[in-house]
C-alpha cells in the first residue's frame, strides 16, 4: 500500500514534469530553431536515460521485428518534435499543451476503432458520449475565430502532433521488450534522425554559448520530462496497472496551463479552459469510465 502511494506521487510529479514542458519548450525556440531544438532535446535524454537503464538493469535485447517497429516510431517521435517546436513560435503553450494532450486518447481511440473493425467491436454508449464530448471540446480548443484560422499555423501544427502521437502510440503497442527500453530505442534513434543536421547547420554548437536560462529549460525538457518522467510513468503502469497508471495523465493539461502562467506569464481564456474540462471528461468517458452492468452492486 505504501509503496503504490509512492508511485502515485511520484507519476503526479511526471505529470507536471510533462505539463512544464509546454512553457520551457517555448522558452527553447527563441534560442535557436525547431530542429536544432529538437536534437539536442534527444541528445541530453538519451545520456541521462544511460543511468537509469543501468541502475534498473533494463535489457535491450531486441529482435528484427522490434527493430522495424522502433524504427516506425522513432520516425514519428522526431516528426512530431518538429512539430512540437515549430508549433510553439504561433501561440499559447498553455492552450497547445491542452489541446494536443486531450486530443491525443481521442485520435488514438479513433484509429484503434477503425483499424479493428474486422472484429466487429462495438462501440459502448460511454465511448459514443465521450467522442461527442470530444468532438466539442476540440471545437472549444481551435477557438476559431473564422474558417481560415482552422488551418492556422498554431492549429495545424498542433493537430499533427496529436495525430502523430497518437498513432506513435499505437505502434508503441506493437513492440514486445521492456517499456523503458522502448523508451531508450526511440530516443537514441531520435537522436539519429536529427544527427545530419551537422553537416548543414554550423550553428549546432552554439548552444554551449547560451545562457543558464536555456540550460535550465533544456534540463526540463529533455532530462525531467523525457527521461525521468516517462520513465516514472513507465514504471508506475507496471506497478499500479495501466488503466489507474494512465488516469494521471488527466493532469496534464492543467499543469501545461500552470506552467505557462508561472513560466510566460500566459493567462489561459475561458473557452480553452472550458474545452479543456470537456476533453478532460471525455477522456474519461472513452479510457477509464466502465459502466457497471445491470444488477451489479
Amino acid at each position: 500500500m505504501q509503496k503504490n502511494l509512492i508511485f502515485s506521487i511520484l507519476i503526479v510529479i511526471a505529470m507536471a514534469f510533462w505539463g512544464s514542458s509546454w512553457a520551457c519548450g517555448k522558452v527553447l525556440v527563441q534560442y535557436a530553431s525547431a530542429d536544432i531544438i529538437a536534437f539536442w532535446r534527444f541528445f541530453f535524454a538519451f545520456i541521462a536515460s544511460i543511468p537509469l537503464i543501468m541502475l534498473l538493469k533494463v535489457p535491450l535485447r531486441i529482435n528484427t521485428e522490434n527493430l522495424k517497429f522502433l524504427l516506425v516510431a522513432a520516425c514519428l517521435n522526431g516528426i512530431y518534435s518538429i512539430f512540437f517546436f515549430m508549433g510553439l513560435n504561433y501561440g499559447s503553450a498553455g492552450k497547445g499543451g491542452v489541446l494536443v494532450t486531450t486530443l491525443i486518447p481521442i485520435f488514438a481511440y479513433l484509429l484503434a476503432y477503425f483499424f479493428s473493425r474486422k472484429e466487429n467491436k462495438s462501440i459502448k454508449a460511454n465511448e459514443i458520449l465521450g467522442l461527442g464530448i470530444g468532438i466539442i471540446s476540440g471545437i472549444c480548443l481551435l477557438d476559431l475565430g473564422g474558417f481560415e484560422e482552422l488551418f492556422g499555423k498554431f492549429n495545424t501544427f498542433f493537430l499533427f502532433c496529436a495525430l502523430d502521437w497518437a498513432i506513435l502510440t499505437l505502434v508503441c503497442q506493437r513492440i514486445r521488450i521492456h517499456p523503458l527500453a522502448i523508451n531508450f530505442y526511440i530516443t537514441f534513434l531520435s537522436m539519429l534522425f536529427y544527427s545530419p543536421l551537422f553537416f548543414f547547420k554550423p550553428q549546432m554548437l552554439e548552444i554551449f554559448h547560451y545562457d543558464m536560462k536555456f540550460w535550465s529549460m533544456i534540463f526540463v525538457v529533455a532530462v525531467l520530462s523525457t527521461a525521468i518522467g516517462t520513465s516514472i510513468y513507465y514504471m508506475g503502469i507496471a506497478k499500479l496497472g495501466a488503466t489507474r497508471a494512465s488516469s494521471y495523465q488527466l493532469l496534464v493539461p492543467a499543469m501545461a496551463l500552470g506552467s505557462s502562467y508561472l513560466i510566460l506569464g500566459e493567462i489561459p481564456n475561458l473557452l480553452t479552459i472550458f474545452g479543456g474540462i470537456l476533453a478532460i471528461f471525455a477522456t474519461y468517458l472513452i479510457n477509464i469510465h466502465k459502466p457497471k452492468k445491470i444488477g451489479q452492486v
